[in-house]
Parts: structure tokens; C-alpha cells; sequence
């Protein structure tokens, strides 16, 4: 008797772990095939539609007559675009806006021309970069030239002539902490911590109180498929 009791508790003990183990497994399943991607495309979405206006306004500068006409007639009137720049600054109420011609390399802002870029400094790199990409636009975390102490989040954007020849670029600055607050809102509401990485995958921006690492490298979990997630082609590293 004894000896049955102890095989049906034995049996019962089993089919309770492997129950407790397929649910485990399916609930995990469940996250990472669906809950996670769902939650993930819809942040996604909202940082798209929270960054929509000065991408925008991005875009409309990229392609004013204005811009395009004043760069090839030979940027003589420098006071023309200083004041263009000032009146996108006000009217939209960006933290600052620029642009650089590729031909001169002077760097453009609303309070006048602020430097000529150079591939030999470290601190103009970004614009090379960008006058290499293949996409329209950028979205980038990098200090202000106007104010070294200053990081903003730079909507980047490339200029082109009336034949699609590459001359400049332009955008606009917006505040980190402007930013950091849409980062807040999405831990709030969703749980997730959300965060901007470059390419090396070291962490550039995240919300206040993150207890993130430096390197997604560096995240539990994540540490196998990093470089994978930064050599996708869907990446957009800031």
C-alpha cells in the first residue's frame, strides 16, 4: 500500500513539475513572441509621432527654395540665412537650428557663422558622417556647437540641389531633458526603459533615474544578440 501511495505521489509530483515547466515555457514564448514586440512597435510608434514635428521641420528646411537657391547662387548674403535660421528658431521654438554648406563647410546658426567644419576635428565628425548616409535624415545625441556644455538631440537632415546633388545639411536641436521626460512617460506607462544607443551600443540617453549600464553589451539577457541588434539594417543609431 505504502508502496502505491508513494507512486502516485511520485506520478503526481512529475506531472505538476512538467505542467509547471510547459506553462513557464509557453508564458516565456508568449513574452518574447508577442507581449514584448507588441509593447516594443508601440513606443516605437510614439517616439516616431514625439519626434514627427522637428523631423518635419527638418524636412521643410532640407527642402525650401529659399536654402537650395541661396547655397548654389554662392552664399553671398550671409545675414539672408542667419535671419532665415533666427525666424525657424522662433517661430518653432527649437533649442537651436543650423546649416552647413558643403561647399564652403561654414556652419550656419541663428546668432551667425559659427565655424568651418573640418574632417580633422572630432567635434564636426557627425556632419561627415552624415554626408555619407544614404538615409534623408538622422536623429543624434551630440554636444551643441553653439554651447560645448550643452547636449542636445539634433534632427540632421540632407540637403540636396534640384538634381539631387548633395550641398549641405540642416535641422534643428531639441532640449535633452525635453526628451528625457517623453523617455519618463513611456516607463510610466508601459514599464520599459527606453534609451538611446550609438553604434558601439554605448548608452547616450535614457530617462531620469535609469539604472541602465553604459553598453547594452552590458544588460543581462542581452549581451548574446547586442551586435546583432546594431548590425540590423533597421537600426538607427543616435
Amino acid at each position: 500500500m505504502g508502496i502505491l501511495v508513494a507512486l502516485l505521489l511520485t506520478g503526481f509530483v512529475s506531472t505538476t513539475l512538467i505542467s509547471y515547466f510547459v506553462s513557464k515555457d509557453s508564458i516565456s514564448t508568449q513574452i518574447a513572441q508577442s507581449t514584448l514586440p507588441l509593447t516594443s512597435d508601440t513606443i516605437y510608434s510614439e517616439i516616431q509621432r514625439d519626434l514627427l514635428n522637428p523631423i518635419f521641420i527638418s524636412s521643410l528646411m532640407a527642402q525650401d527654395t529659399f536654402v537650395r537657391d541661396w547655397t548654389l547662387d554662392g552664399e553671398k548674403d550671409e545675414g539672408a540665412i542667419v535671419k532665415y535660421l533666427k525666424e525657424i528658431q522662433d517661430r518653432y521654438d527649437t533649442v537651436t537650428c543650423f546649416f552647413i554648406s558643403e561647399k564652403s563647410r561654414r556652419y550656419y546658426h541663428p546668432s551667425g557663422v559659427l565655424k568651418t567644419v573640418s574632417e580633422e576635428d572630432p567635434g564636426d565628425s557627425w556632419y561627415f558622417r552624415v554626408r555619407k548616409m544614404k538615409a534623408d535624415y538622422e536623429v543624434n545625441v551630440d554636444a551643441d556647437t553653439a554651447d560645448a556644455k550643452a547636449i542636445n538631440i539634433f534632427i540632421n537632415y540632407r540637403v540636396y540641389d534640384y538634381s539631387h546633388r548633395y550641398i549641405g545639411a540642416t535641422g534643428v536641436g531639441l532640449a535633452v531633458t525635453a526628451v528625457k521626460d517623453m523617455l519618463n512617460s513611456y516607463r510610466q506607462r508601459y514599464g520599459r526603459d527606453v534609451f538611446f544607443v550609438d553604434r558601439d551600443g554605448n548608452l547616450t540617453l535614457s530617462g531620469a533615474g535609469s539604472a541602465m549600464p553604459p553598453n547594452i553589451r552590458d544588460i543581462p539577457g542581452m549581451e548574446k544578440i547586442a551586435t546583432q541588434i546594431l548590425a540590423s539594417p533597421g537600426f538607427s543609431g543616435q
